[in-house]
């Protein structure tokens, strides 16, 4: 605790030394009703900007991280604090490498983040693998991705923590392609089909798309016929891997988008129309799969065809078209939201959807909103900044992040001030990931 003390004040004195105007300095305070009223005062002056409104997000995240208790109520906030920056942990580096100096749960689940983010390395954490600590355990199992690790990571796949265990599997998947003996192969199979865990096992499956080789393809196979739902996805997405496919993977590949259907068959098919290579018969299997889910298939089926079929396919887009002008109004707004991709398509998508955009049906309004706001359509930027005040958490979530989308973040700027940290913190990493793609374009 003393430790973790220290720390945050060496975070705010960071803070205060660089949070120079009022807006800076309520925010590093966590005084949110100052904060408020400071953001309302510069948007009616207009000199807040998009820049300074990122400035302003990254201090409000750094905040949060800095100031939630890893422990008590709400339950390891801090952590929860952690997983909502994730996104943007690439910006956040700097805090996310002082808060792993906190040797708990939030501090490992930041180096997660350093890891993933490519800001840190795995031979950083390896001296990790045997701590005490099953949060810190698996940071170190993550960096266990070398070919002399795999004694070491098979033994991991057998550890008492599930976050242990799919840490292994990841760094299974991590590792040399020429790594993975028969008994690591074995080991990640017998997880696929045993681990309780959810995420484990498909983590498992993943691991062995990548390795692949026949010896991977075999226990897929067998995972294919005896798995449950959720790892009958995972492999079916597998078959199509590359090196999957080529070493046995398109026969059943063949055999699932012939004669398949459901779930694990629209993510196979889907897989396999955007895979290089594939032959040109298996490939008009899939697209023909993919078609028929999206128009006569069940509604959870055919919004999951809707949401990941490619668009370069003329049965796909008419299968959208269709659905476009149906009675379902959920089913609309995302067949509309997809052809706005489609230049045929575009104007009479943007029609559809400014009309939904416009009309009362909560969240279903706002998926039309934010889906125009990411094809760029300032027109509906009113409608979106309505819904920053709106009761429902995720319509104001939405809001930020579809502003962000149209190079207006600063106008969601207000929401950093949210009563709620986990608004604050999750529109904070919206707004730095729209400072982000604006710096990239």
């Amino acid at each position: 605790m003393v430790t973790r003390c220290l720390w945050v004040g060496w975070l705010v004195v960071t803070l205060a030394g660089c949070a120079t105007s009022p807006a800076m300095r309520a925010a590093e305070r966590g005084d949110w009703s100052e904060l408020r009223a400071r953001i309302a005062q510069a948007e009616r002056t207009g000199k807040l900007t998009n820049a300074e409104a990122a400035d302003l997000a990254r201090v409000v995240a750094k905040r949060e991280i800095a100031s939630a208790p890893a422990r008590g109520a709400p339950p390891k906030s801090a952590v929860t604090r952690v997983l909502e920056v994730r996104a943007c942990a690439r910006e956040l580096d700097g805090v996310l490498s002082s808060r792993m100096d906190v040797r708990d749960d939030a501090g490992a689940e930041a180096a997660l983040a350093r890891l993933d983010s490519g800001e840190l390395g795995a031979g950083s954490v390896r001296s990790f693998a045997s701590d005490a600590n099953d949060a810190w355990r698996a940071v170190g199992t993550r960096g266990l991705n070398r070919k002399k690790d795999a004694t070491a990571r098979m033994a991991a796949m057998a550890d008492g923590s599930p976050l242990v265990r799919r840490a292994a599997m990841r760094a299974s998947a991590d590792a040399d392609d020429d790594a993975a003996t028969d008994a690591e192969i074995e080991q990640l199979a017998g997880a696929a089909r045993v681990d309780p865990e959810g995420i484990v096992r498909s983590e498992a499956v993943r691991a062995l798309a990548v390795i692949g080789g026949e010896r991977a393809v075999a226990k897929l196979r067998d995972l294919w016929t005896n798995g449950d739902d959720g790892v009958r996805e995972e492999v079916a997405i597998a078959w199509s891997a590359p090196r999957v496919y080529a070493k046995g993977g398109a026969g059943p590949l063949g055999l699932l988008v012939a004669a398949e259907h459901g779930p694990a068959a629209i993510e196979g098919a889907a897989a396999a129309a955007r895979q290089k290579g594939i032959d040109p018969a298996l490939h008009a299997s899939a697209v023909a799969l993919l078609s028929r889910a999206a128009v006569s298939g069940s509604r959870r089926d055919r919004l999951h065809a809707l949401a990941i079929a490619s668009l370069g396919e003329s049965d796909i887009l008419a299968a959208l078209r269709a659905t476009a002008r149906g009675d379902d109004r959920e089913m609309e707004i995302a067949a509309n939201a997809r052809l706005l991709a489609s230049p045929p398509d575009r104007a009479a998508a943007t029609k559809a959807l400014e009309a939904r955009a416009g009309e009362d049906l909560g969240l279903l309004s706002a998926h039309a909103r934010t889906a125009l706001a990411a094809a760029g359509d300032v027109r509906i930027q009113a409608w979106i900044e309505r819904d920053l005040t709106a009761p429902d958490v995720s319509m104001r979530l939405s809001a930020v992040s579809a502003l962000a989308a149209l190079g207006r973040s600063v106008r969601g700027a207000p929401v950093l001030a949210d009563a709620d940290p986990s608004v604050r913190t999750r529109a904070a990493c919206a707004i730095i990931i729209g400072s982000r793609i604006s710096s990239n374009r």
